[in-house]
C-alpha cells in the first residue's frame, strides 16, 4: 500500500545505554539517543506490512557506514566460491593494512611527521591488544622529520615503493625502544627491541643515522639508505664519522645480533655501516643482494682482539668505493661470498690507479673472500711494465678467491716479459691459467710462496698441455714456454710490496697467443 498521508509524527528522546537500550517504538515513531547520537524509527506491525517487528536505525553523520556494512563476502561474484561467509566491510579493510596517513602523516616534504609516525607506531605496536599489531604502510611521498623517531619492538613498516616512500631524516636519528617504550639506557637481555621489519622505503639523510644499538632478530628488506656524499669528500676519522646505519656493542646481554639486510641500497654515504664494539663477543650480521654505491668506506668495525665478527656478505655489489668496502680494526669470522668489487680503493680514480686495499681485515684469522670478482686486476695488474707497484685487493685474509679471468696477449720473446703484478703482502699466491699458443692449449697452476721477511720467493708451475708428447709440435711450444716471479720495491719506500710475474716464449720454438688467469691468495 502506498503512503498517501502523514497524519502524526511522535518523537522520543533519552539515553540509549542508561538501561536496556532503545525500547520498541510505535509504527513510524522516531527516537533520538542523546548519549550515542543515534536516530531510530519504529518498524510497525507485521499486520501493517512490516517485514518484522522492531526498530530501524537511521543513518546520520555520527554513524560509521563501514561498520554497519555487513555484506562483504569473498569472491561473491564467482559461482565457484560458495563457502565464503558474509562479514563486516570495516573488519575486512582494517585487516588488510593501516596507513600512516590514518594518523595524520603528510608526505609533502615540509610537514613535520614525527608525532604522526610515533602515534601510529605506539597505537599499533605498543598496544596490548594483538589485533592491532598490523603492518604500517607508508604511502608514496616525502615525509619530513624535524626530530628523532623512535620505533618499538615488533614494528612492521612497509613503504608503498622504495623510490616513492621517502623518510627525510636530515640530521636526525632513528632509534629503537621496547614494547613499553624503554630507551637503550634501560635495555636488559630480556627487555629490548626485537622482531622489527622495515621494507620498501628510502631513508634520506645528511648526518642522521639509523641507530641499531640494543636490537636483535630484525630485518631491513629493499630499503635505500641515501646520503649526500660525493667522491673526493674528506673523512678524517671513521670512528667519529656519522654513518647511514650505526650501533655500539658495549654489553654482551644487549649486543646487536641476528640483523639482516636484504636487497638494500647504500648510496652516497661517506660511511654506510659502522659498528663500535668494546666487548669480546660474537655478533651475526647478514647482507644479501645489497648494493653499495659511491661511499668513502662501506663497512667499518672498530673492536677488540678476537671478537667474532660473524658477518656474512653474499651476492653484494660495491661500486665506486673511494677507500674500502670493508675495514675492521680487530675481529675474526667475516666472510664475503660471490661479491662484486668495481672501482674500489682508488680514491676518485679508476681501477687502473689503485691506492689501497678495498678490504682490510684487522686480524688474519678466519676471514675469507670467496668466489668474488674485481675489475682491478685486469685494469691495473695485467701490464706491459714491470714498474707498477702491486696493491693487494684484500689484506689479512686467510684466503681470497677472485674468480674473474684476467686476459693478456702473449708475444714471442727470448727475454722475460711482464704479464702481471700482484701484492707481496700475501704469503701464498696462486694463479690458475689457460695458455693458448697457436693451436695448442696448456692449463696450469702457478704457486708462489713468499717468506715472512719478504726476502725469498719460490715458484712452482704444474701444467698439462693438449698435445701428446714433449717432442710433438704442441709439446715443444708448451714445454719451452716459461713463467717466473720476482720480488720488487716498486713504490720505492725501501720495502718489498710487489711480485712481478714474467713469461718467456722463445722466438725459435714459440707461437703467438694469449693467457687468461684468475688469482687467489692468503696470509
Amino acid at each position: 500500500m502506498a503512503v498517501v498521508q502523514i497524519s502524526k509524527i511522535q518523537i522520543r528522546r533519552g539515553q540509549k545505554n542508561s538501561s536496556t537500550g532503545v525500547p520498541q517504538l510505535s509504527s513510524a515513531e522516531l527516537a533520538w539517543a542523546v548519549d550515542t547520537q543515534e536516530l531510530y524509527i519504529g518498524n510497525g506491525s507485521v499486520e501493517e506490512g512490516a517485514p518484522f517487528v522492531g526498530n530501524t536505525k537511521v543513518l546520520t553523520e555520527h554513524d560509521n557506514i563501514l561498520e554497519l556494512a555487513s555484506s562483504y563476502r569473498f569472491a561473491s561474484d564467482d559461482p565457484s566460491i560458495t563457502l565464503s561467509t558474509k562479514r563486516s566491510l570495516l573488519g575486512k579493510i582494517d585487516e588488510i593494512e593501516v596507513s600512516v596517513a590514518d594518523f595524520g602523516a603528510v608526505g609533502d616534504g615540509s610537514t613535520d611527521n614525527v608525532i604522526a609516525f610515533e602515534n601510529a607506531l605506539t597505537q599499533l605496536f605498543r598496544n596490548t591488544n594483538p589485533t592491532y599489531k598490523k603492518v604500517l604502510v607508508v604511502p608514496n611521498g616525502e615525509y619530513l622529520f624535524l626530530s628523532g623517531l623512535e620505533i618499538p619492538s615488533n614494528a612492521r613498516i612497509r613503504g608503498e615503493t622504495k623510490e616513492g616512500a621517502v623518510l627525510i631524516l636530515d640530521t636526525n636519528n632513528v632509534t629503537f625502544v621496547t614494547d613499553s617504550g624503554q630507551p637503550i639506557a634501560n635495555f636488559t637481555s630480556s627487555d629490548r627491541p626485537q622482531n622489527i621489519e622495515i621494507s620498501n622505503l628510502t631513508f634520506k639523510r645528511s648526518s642522521g643515522s639509523i641507530v641499531l644499538s640494543g636490537i636483535k632478530d630484525s630485518k631491513f628488506k629493499n630499503v635505500r639508505f641515501q646520503g649526500e656524499y660525493s667522491l673526493g669528500g674528506t673523512v678524517s676519522s671513521l670512528s667519529l664519522e656519522t654513518s647511514a646505519v650505526s650501533w655500539n656493542n658495549s654489553l654482551v646481554g644487549i649486543k646487536v645480533d641476528d640483523i639482516e639486510f636484504d636487497e638494500c641500497e647504500f648510496n652516497y654515504n661517506s660511511l654506510s655501516i659502522k659498528c663500535i664494539q668494546s666487548v669480546r663477543t660474537d655478533t651475526t650480521i647478514n647482507f644479501k643482494d645489497c648494493d653499495f654505491f659511491v661511499n668513502d668506506t662501506s663497512m667499518y668495525i672498530e673492536g677488540v682482539v678476537d671478537q667474532e665478527n660473524l658477518w656474512n656478505i653474499k651476492d653484494t655489489k660495491f661500486n665506486q668505493i673511494a677507500t674500502q668496502a670493508f675495514q675492521s680494526t680487530n675481529g675474526i669470522g667475516t666472510k664475503f661470498l660471490r661479491c662484486n668489487f668495481k672501482d674500489c680503493g682508488n680514491g676518485i680514480a679508476t681501477a687502473s690507479s689503485p691506492s689501497s686495499s678495498f678490504i682490510n681485515f684487522g686480524q688474519s684469522r678466519d676471514n675469507l673472500v670467496l668466489a668474488s670478482v674485481s675489475n682491478r686486476q685486469q685494469a691495473a695488474g695485467v701490464v706491459t711494465s714491470e714498474l707498477i707497484d702491486g696493491i693487494s685487493e684484500v689484506y689479512n685474509s686467510d684466503y681470497t678467491e677472485l674468480v674473474n679471468k684476467n686476459f693478456s696477449d702473449i708475444y714471442l720473446t727470448d727475454s722475460f716479459r711482464p704479464v702481471a703484478v700482484v701484492s707481496a703482502l700475501n704469503n701464498f699466491i696462486n694463479l690458475n691459467y689457460i695458455l693458448r699458443l697457436g693451436d695448442h692449449i696448456r692449463k696450469g697452476k702457478i704457486e708462489i710462496t713468499i717468506g715472512d721477511d719478504k726476502s725469498k720467493i719460490s715458484t712452482s708451475d704444474e701444467y698439462k698441455y693438449s698435445d701428446a708428447t714433449p717432442t710433438s709440435p704442441g709439446g715443444v711450444v708448451m714445454t719451452n714456454f716459461e713463467f717466473k716471479a720476482e720480488l720488487r720495491d716498486n713504490d720505492t719506500d725501501s720495502g718489498i710490496e710487489t711480485v712481478v710475474i714474467f713469461y718467456r716464449n722463445p722466438i725459435a720454438t714459440g707461437a703467438l697467443g694469449n693467457v687468461s688467469f684468475d688469482v687467489s691468495y692468503g696470509v
